[in-house]
């Protein structure tokens, strides 16, 4: 793409992404009230944002299915008006974090437990003296750890609940910004979740002075199976809305599209700047319905859609915009898959063998770099590790996946550098 073509794309075409997410958020706001019609709506909506959310909390068993898309479109609502606020461009870069924001909200996240981490980052970023535009997005990653806001807020000594929970937020979103830097250049982005891998640091770190203390994290999965229609209608019109935009737009034949497709997706790799509008809005779809044909499949043996699978969905399809694309997250996904089959203790259907096979794509540039076969073995491992990192940071972690696929980065690039010295660069 030309610097001048860029530029005039910049001006005509950037800023108006955000039309996107707000669709995305007025069509959640639609199927939040349809399938929720009554008072029940609001009162739902309000035990999700005064309940505890640890991995693996699906907020449909909270509050419904139209209370959960009601905190998942007014999140995503809000992240996307800060945003625009701020006045940065709608790449990639947005359309990864803000969908990921959107899909968490069914997987942990509302309003109460997020606001004062972004807040913490707020005062990181005045602490350094540079503009909050240089750590928005680390702040809206950064709500991964609002399951610990949450805690301190339930389990607080009465009067001093809400106090704790807001020096606690302030001082998460303090912190994750500087361990979240530093990250990248252990796993050389190669891990799409660097802030999952960041925050489980830290997670490992406050976790453990808590435990140290005498409490203890009850880690108690909810996995609703009611909704599986509802949200399968959302997700087939927002994939099928993204793939409508990218035809429309221009992408309409394999030679178009196929550009993304060079890239390893190692970070930072942002397909918007990288190959335009049209070819991310078609890849985005296009990864989307890979993670929602997984889920399809798996329907005789008793998978259903609920919130966090919706979460995998949106996570999917926001990093289409900004590193996966089909040829490098099918044999990550493979090896999650392979390592499923042959570990006795990890059906396939199981909660967290569910999440891990659609996260473990965050490890697409491994694949993307080195070739298939390494991605293969990315996604067995991760798929190893990931069962054993929870316990960790006591399921606080909503990006337990993006912690796990940082140490598979950390075990398995040296190696992969040691036997095959002369890689391909993109």
């Amino acid at each position: 793409m030309s610097g001048d073509f860029a530029s005039a794309l910049g001006g005509r075409i950037y800023q108006r992404l955000d039309r996107v997410l707000l669709a995305v958020s007025a069509l959640m706001l639609v199927f939040a009230v349809a399938a929720q019609p009554d008072l029940s709506l609001l009162t739902g909506f309000w035990a999700i944002q005064i309940s505890e959310a640890g991995l693996i909390t699906d907020p449909v068993t909270t509050g419904g299915v139209g209370a959960a898309l009601l905190n998942g479109a007014l999140l995503l609502l809000l992240g996307t008006l800060l945003v625009r606020k701020l006045k940065l461009p709608f790449t990639g870069a947005a359309l990864a974090c803000l969908f990921m924001l959107g899909g968490f909200a069914l997987l942990g996240k509302n309003l109460v437990n997020s606001l004062p981490i972004v807040v913490g980052c707020w005062l990181y970023s005045r602490f350094r003296g540079e503009p909050f535009t240089r750590y928005v997005y680390l702040a809206l990653y950064a709500t991964c750890l609002s399951p610990m806001v949450s805690f301190v807020m339930v389990r607080g000594r009465p009067g001093l609940r809400w106090l704790s929970m807001l020096l606690c937020g302030l001082t998460i979103g303090f912190l994750v910004p500087a361990i979240a830097q530093f990250s990248t250049r252990i796993h050389q982005g190669y891990n799409l979740y660097n802030v999952g891998f960041a925050a489980g640091i830290l997670g490992l770190g406050m976790a453990s002075i808590i435990k140290g203390i005498g409490v203890e994290f009850d880690t108690v999965t909810t996995w609703s199976q009611e909704g599986h229609t509802v949200l399968l209608v959302l997700v087939l019109l927002m994939l099928a809305g993204l793939m409508a935009c990218g035809v429309l737009m221009g992408c309409r034949s394999w030679s178009g599209y196929r550009r993304i497709l060079r890239h390893s997706g190692r970070a930072v790799a942002d397909f918007i700047l990288l190959d335009g509008v049209p070819q991310t809005f078609v890849n985005m779809a296009l990864v989307g319905a890979i993670g929602l044909a997984y889920l399809l499949a798996l329907y005789p043996l008793g998978v259903r859609l609920n919130g966090p699978l919706v979460c995998c969905l949106m996570s999917m399809t926001g990093f289409a915009a900004f590193g996966k694309h089909p040829k490098n997250v099918l044999p990550v996904m493979a090896g999650a898959v392979l390592a499923s089959l042959l570990l006795v203790k990890v059906p396939l259907t199981a909660p967290g063998v569910l999440l891990a096979t659609l996260f473990c794509t965050g490890l697409a540039p491994i694949a993307g770099q080195f070739g298939w076969r390494w991605g293969v073995v990315a996604g067995f491992l991760h798929m190893c590790i990931v069962q054993n990192t929870g316990i960790l940071h006591g399921g606080m972690n909503l990006y337990n996946n993006g912690f796990a696929a940082g140490l598979v980065c950390v075990f398995l690039v040296p190696i992969i550098e040691a036997v095959t010295p002369e890689t391909k660069e993109e």
